[in-house]
């Protein structure tokens, strides 16, 4: 009997616990699935979508919407569907990226006021169309030849080139603008290229129109490819009706739980924001930088109130992407997923922002173990490690901060970059410990043994590394450290 109650329970969401309940898995009910592949369950279906999209997207959201319905309704032209969605809603929002290196040297060269830098964006963005098209078409062309076997290297030093030739002054006037806005466009797509480039050395590579379609796809990103390349797309992508209606259904379920969550998130803030008076780290610390104010031990509930919030925000913002391209018809996986649950520090490094620790193990990570210290397993998995948590993490950052290059020079723009070096040492120290530990549950501990105390640890450790991830992780290290001391009493 008590079985059948728990299973009847866990069949519509609930469960003889409350930490049980989840959202119903109404994709697992045949007549719902049925429903959905009719036209009034479609119809139904997209309704309840744009409704929930309505409030969890700060942008276009009937665009998004409504592009998403488009690619799933695509059939066997939905790669291209995907391609004019992804350029129409780039047409729509194309300040999506930061531009601000291109204003920056356009007023240090007095063309500002004469210029359009809406146009020199939209030009440089068609430029780079065909560029992308040719690496694409050389990286499978030569992709047994020794330079073509490492495309994305490649992308790497023609990057660095580019900065190098606008740090050094090569060009002037115009010609520095536009060399600029190249920098601030490349510096976007950078990573969308290098799943695209990754693809294109396969035997079977994706199509072009495909590999486009996932440059900043229709249904959101930001520098992070979510979703990853046109390889995984393909992979994931619904093949027969019942799949698309499982996969929106999926989709759906997920934007109903994210809209939870930001009611989740909305109480939060009111609650210890408003109610218990907890000073927000970003003003805490801005306080202590500008005027000396220490917060005292209030700001440690404002590093911890952080820490929380940023992981409400970002589950937000990503349930709502991934449920968008679940719409489309493509089964992606959650970006972020139960993350104070994770029992490691490698663990919660995949669980909390998965698809830009993809990204990292894509570009860094395997090229590193494959290549290195094949002889020495421990030293082979820490310094793969390092170049995938620590390198790529820094240089992925650096690049989004393309603009105070542009504006305060090289040697200063990585004198802002000290504190979230520190930053992703600390972050490869951890990892690789939780690498090399190997920590295993003990079958002979209780709940508290194995799971509440190992995740209460790692969250512990990610809360005060955050705090040199926060909001002004620009400020100088030493402000950091000054603000941590004072806060903790010593």
């Amino acid at each position: 009997m008590a079985e059948t109650l728990a299973a009847t329970l866990r069949r519509y969401g609930l469960g003889l616990h409350p930490l049980a309940w989840r959202v119903p898995p109404i994709e697992t009910y045949p007549r719902v699935v049925a429903f959905t592949q009719t036209i009034p369950g479609k119809l139904a279906l997209f309704a309840l979508c744009a409704l929930l999209m309505r409030f969890l997207v700060d942008g276009p959201w009937m665009a998004i919407t409504a592009a998403a319905i488009g690619v799933s309704l695509a059939g066997r032209h939905r790669h291209r569907a995907a391609l004019f969605a992804t350029g129409a809603l780039l047409a729509l929002a194309p300040e999506w990226f930061n531009y601000r290196a291109a204003y920056a040297i356009a007023e240090q060269q007095g063309l500002l006021d004469g210029l359009r830098m809406g146009y020199v964006r939209a030009a440089t963005l068609l430029a780079c169309v065909p560029l992308a098209v040719a690496a694409l078409w050389l990286a499978r062309r030569y992709r047994d030849h020794p330079l073509g076997q490492r495309p994305v290297l490649i992308q790497h030093l023609a990057f660095i080139g580019l900065v190098w030739l606008a740090v050094v002054q090569v060009f002037q006037g115009m010609a520095q603008v536009l060399l600029w806005s190249l920098i601030a466009v490349f510096a976007a797509y950078f990573w969308f290229l290098a799943y695209a480039l990754i693809g294109a050395r396969q035997r079977q590579p994706p199509s072009i129109v495909l590999q486009l379609a996932t440059f900043h796809p229709f249904f959101g990103s930001t520098a992070t490819p979510m979703a990853k390349g046109a390889t995984n797309w393909r992979s994931v992508e619904a093949a027969t009706d019942e799949e698309l209606a499982v996969t929106q259904l999926k989709g759906l379920k997920l934007l109903a739980w994210a809209f939870f969550l930001k009611a989740v998130l909305w109480v939060f803030r009111r609650v210890v924001y408003g109610k218990l008076g907890v000073t927000p780290l970003i003003v805490a610390f801005e306080r202590f930088v500008d005027s000396g104010i220490s917060p005292g031990a209030m700001g440690a509930l404002s590093i911890v109130a952080n820490f929380f919030e940023q992981i409400l925000i970002l589950a937000v913002w990503g349930h709502a992407i991934v449920a968008t391209g679940r719409l489309a018809g493509f089964r992606l996986l959650r970006n972020t997923w139960r993350p104070l649950a994770a029992r490691t520090l490698a663990e919660f490094w995949n669980r909390y922002f998965y698809y830009f620790k993809e990204i990292m193990v894509q570009v860094y990570f395997y090229p590193t173990y494959v290549r290195f210290f094949k002889r020495s397993p421990r030293l082979r998995v820490a310094f793969a490690t390092f170049m995938a948590a620590g390198v790529g993490n820094w240089l992925f950052h650096f690049m989004l901060e393309n603009h105070r290059v542009a504006q305060d020079g090289f040697g200063v723009s990585l004198a802002h970059m000290q504190t979230y070096a520190f930053y992703c040492l600390l972050l490869v120290g951890g990892i690789v410990f939780s690498q090399l530990r190997g920590w295993r549950p003990d079958p002979q501990a209780g709940w508290l043994r194995n799971r509440f105390l190992p995740s209460l640890s790692v969250a512990l450790f990610y809360c005060l590394l955050s705090f040199f991830d926060g909001p002004q992780r620009h400020v100088a290290l030493e402000d950091h450290f000054a603000f941590l001391f004072r806060v903790l009493g010593i």
